[in-house]
């Protein structure tokens, strides 16, 4: 549904719900999918304005085949209900033609020896240990005052509070570039969950890439465009057992997706880890620390 309707700043955001429910978001129209297969618009629960409940039965039949036919007929429903919103939202739910511009630029960096080099002309970015951090132009701080151990988290918070002051988002994406260990993803999903749910009051999207390019990024780059996203990607990867597959186009294709997303005035950020993403754990989880610090207290110096 994203990467079909996700088209000319209009569009449908699917967020997960891990059990605590999901804030809602003044600019977003929040529809609930429960486990039951059930739509609540659970805005208007306690209004005067329709309240709808879609149910498929047959999904808890006991008969396999009925449960099959039922799981079929979901997906089919589903497929029906994008193509019909699309053309009442005059959205053309065919094709991803935002997705074209980082194909593009993932092919020409994917034929460079190093695809992260393109990044050493990038004027706006700062570095903190191993953790370097490039963002839209403007928005990382080269003042002097800000060269100190909170300088990588203020431009990050600087942007959310911004972005938030000006009810300008709607919602926070973070997406790691490459396998990650349990650990790490649950790390990684505890500390957007406390920026974006607890903090900032908006729902979360933890994405794994490049599986989630594949599927989402027409609806970030060309839907709905009030969102935040931190891109995070390690120098270094685990070598395949078998073959001669190498890390060159998934580097090529995080720096291709950070830049169409700057292209179309996203605010998108690239997290480059000088190393393996095991050994940024401990880094990451400060810089989130500091972000959540900054982006909870009073803004000064940022």
């Amino acid at each position: 549904m994203e990467e079909s309707l996700g088209k000319g700043g209009k569009g449908v955001v699917v967020f997960e719900d891990d059990g605590g429910g999901l804030p809602l978001s003044n600019n977003l129209l929040t529809v609930h999918v429960t486990p039951k297969v059930e739509i609540v618009d659970f805005q208007h629960t306690q209004s005067d304005k329709p309240f709808f409940v879609l149910s498929q039965p047959y999904l808890a039949a006991t008969d396999a085949s009925e449960r099959l036919a039922a799981l079929a007929a979901s997906f089919m429903g589903w497929q029906l209900s994008m193509a019909l919103f699309g053309y009442l939202h005059d959205i053309t739910f065919a094709g991803q033609p935002a997705v074209e511009n980082y194909k593009t630029r993932a092919r020409v960096l994917r034929m460079q020896e190093n695809p992260l080099s393109v990044l050493e002309h990038w004027g706006a970015h700062y570095t903190e240990g191993m953790l370097m951090l490039y963002g839209p132009q403007e928005t990382i701080s080269q003042a002097p005052g800000d060269r100190g151990r909170d300088g990588l988290a203020k431009s990050m918070a600087r942007v959310l509070r911004e972005a938030h002051t000006a009810r300008r988002l709607a919602y926070l994406d973070g997406t790691i570039n490459g396998e990650a260990s349990p650990a790490f993803l649950a790390m990684f999903g505890q500390y957007l969950r406390r920026i974006g749910n607890e903090s900032l009051g908006v729902p979360v999207k933890l994405r794994r890439a490049p599986a989630d390019y594949h599927s989402t990024e027409q609806s970030e780059m060309d839907g709905p465009m009030w969102l935040v996203s931190l891109r995070l990607l390690a120098r270094q990867h685990e070598r395949c057992m078998i073959g001669r597959y190498d890390d060159t186009f998934l580097l090529a294709q995080a720096v291709s997706t950070w830049q169409a997303m700057l292209e179309q005035g996203r605010s998108c950020f690239l997290l480059v880890v000088d190393g393996a993403l095991e050994d940024a754990m401990e880094p990451v989880a400060q810089f989130f620390e500091r972000v959540i610090k900054l982006a909870e207290g009073d803004g000064v110096g940022i």
